[in-house]
Formats: structure tokens, C-alpha cells, sequence
């Protein structure tokens, strides 16, 4: 993403902060649209949820957009003071979640990404402010500048329950590694199928397996424990070497671990929050692949 110009008027200021939001609001869409996904909530099934489908998804990222634009413009005004900025996001993220609350009458559809799309929305626009354009090392420079001042300090001071039972730290752990998961696996994966000219929701469930083939879910954490994130990981695994998403007999053998899925209660959410991530800082620093974007709120949903 790069509009740099010269002098940055206020509505140049705005104009890129709603583009940083709108750009969350539609990852956050393009993962619910990524489908099949076991036990997890997408076009054609709510999985492990009994609470939410694919319109309690749309109903929250639509409330949450302005409020990504406000964290970005806050990223623009406050670029070299990264402890007063996350003290702001902080305070917009509260305004945040209850927006969510208010949306999905109290279902908690995304309370991982407020965190996750809040502080990259917010590093996003210090990049823009200061560079006049994001690149991954910036995007997460910015990002570890406000970690450091802020979850890091929480943690050593004890204030912070960043890890739960298990030692497995979740969204505050993957923002505290400058999202090593996302850059590491999701990225790449993402890349080399584009690359390939693979089919864009193929690619998506690519990506999210190759997360749940090495990520330690929170998500399956709190509902289970260790022994069934292990076996999580290495179904996604066994996918993965039989084809992946890339393979129609392996694609074909989805059906079955989503209804097993959905019988134990076993949700890769936070596989699935990376996966949104991931899309959206692709969508930041790759320019090509923005025009995936531009057609979603007309064309709507859509899964190959």
C-alpha cells in the first residue's frame, strides 16, 4: 500500500484511515467466506457454534470497521509515541467490542481480531504517517514498538494474564512475537499459491491448515486440552500431506472432520483469526492482489 503525495492534508489523513479499516472489514469477511472450514463458522455452516452463522459474522465486521479507520488515524497522529497510541487503540478497541456486543446481541464473533486488526490498523497508519507506505518490517516495527511499550512491561510487572493453564499465550502471545505465525507460515503459504494462480479460496484453506498443522490454538485449548490440540494438528497435518486444499480427494474428505468437528466441540478460532490477519497484511504491502477486494461487497459470498 503506498499513498504517499507530498503534504497530507486532514481528508488525506482520513481518506487512508478508512482505507486501512475498510481493508480489515474485508479480511475479516474473506476469512467467514473461506469455506469448507471444520468446526469453524462459513458460508454453509456455523460448526462448532451454536450461537453464530455467517450473517452474525457480516452484522459484526460491518460495526467494526470504523473503529479499525479510527485506530489507523490514531497510527497517523501518534507514530513516534507508540505507548500513547496503544493507550488509545486500547480505549477504541472497549468501544470496539461493545459495537460487536451491540451488533451480534451479545455474541463474541470477534474479540481476537478487535485486538489482532486494532493494533496492525494502528501500525499500518504509523507506517503510512511516517514512510507513506507499508512494508512488512515496517508494519511490524511499528507494531512491536507499541507491544514493548505496553503487553511486555504488563507481563514483567505480573498485571498480565497473557498465558493460560497450558503456558500457550493466544492473541497477546502472537502480537508479543510480531505475528511469527502469520509471517512465518501464513504469508508464505499464501504467497506461493498465489504465485501458482491457484484458486483464491483454495489458497485461503491452504493457509488456514498449514496454521493448524503448527499453531497452538487457544481456541481448542479452552475448550479441550493439549491431547486435543495435538490431534487437531495432526489431522490438519495428515490433510495437508494427502493433497490439502488443493486436492480434490483430499477437499472431499472435509465433510467428515467438519461433523467431527462439530460433535466434539472443537473450534480452530484462533487458526482462523491468523488466517484474517494474514489476508489483511497481504492486502497491506502486496498491491496486486488488491483488486481480490475491491468486488467483495458486490459480488457478496462466494466459495469454490
Amino acid at each position: 500500500m503506498d499513498v504517499s503525495s507530498g503534504v497530507k492534508p486532514k481528508e488525506t489523513f482520513e481518506k487512508t484511515a478508512f482505507y486501512i479499516g475498510n481493508m480489515a472489514y474485508r479480511a475479516m469477511l474473506e476469512e467467514v467466506y473461506t469455506t469448507p472450514k471444520p468446526g469453524l463458522v462459513d458460508l454453509y455452516s456455523p460448526g462448532a457454534h451454536k450461537d453464530m452463522d455467517v450473517t452474525s459474522f457480516e452484522r459484526s465486521a460491518a460495526a467494526l470497521e470504523p473503529y479499525f479507520a479510527s485506530m489507523a488515524l490514531e497510527g497517523m497522529r501518534l507514530p513516534h509515541m507508540p505507548g500513547l497510541l496503544f493507550e488509545r487503540i486500547r480505549r477504541i478497541g472497549m468501544a470496539a467490542e461493545a459495537a460487536m456486543y451491540k451488533a451480534t446481541a451479545g455474541v463474541n464473533t470477534h474479540k481476537g481480531l478487535i485486538f489482532h486488526m486494532g493494533i496492525l490498523s494502528a501500525a499500518a497508519g504509523a507506517c503510512m504517517e511516517v514512510y507513506g507506505t507499508v512494508t512488512i518490517d515496517c508494519l511490524i516495527k511499528m507494531e512491536q514498538a507499541m507491544v514493548r511499550e505496553t503487553l511486555v512491561k504488563e507481563l514483567e510487572l505480573g498485571n498480565m494474564q497473557s498465558l493460560n493453564k497450558h503456558g500457550i499465550a493466544g492473541a497477546r502471545g502472537e502480537a508479543m512475537t510480531g505475528y511469527a505465525s502469520v509471517r512465518k507460515i501464513a504469508l508464505p503459504t499464501m504467497a506461493k499459491g498465489l504465485r501458482e494462480g491457484r484458486d483464491w479460496n483454495r489458497i485461503k484453506l491452504e493457509t488456514l491448515f498449514m496454521l493448524m498443522s503448527q499453531v497452538e490454538d487457544s481456541n481448542i485449548i479452552a475448550r479441550h486440552d493439549s491431547s486435543v490440540l495435538l490431534k487437531v494438528q495432526c489431522m490438519a497435518g495428515d490433510f495437508l500431506l494427502s493433497g490439502g486444499a488443493y486436492g480434490d480427494k483430499s477437499m472431499m474428505a472435509l465433510k467428515q472432520m467438519d461433523a467431527d468437528f462439530i460433535k466434539k466441540n472443537i473450534s480452530a478460532g484462533g487458526c482462523a483469526d491468523l488466517l484474517a490477519v494474514a489476508i489483511f497484511i497481504n492486502e497491506l504491502i502486496k498491491e496486486p492482489v488488491r483488486g481480490r477486494f475491491y468486488g467483495i461487497r458486490k459480488a457478496g459470498r462466494k466459495a469454490v
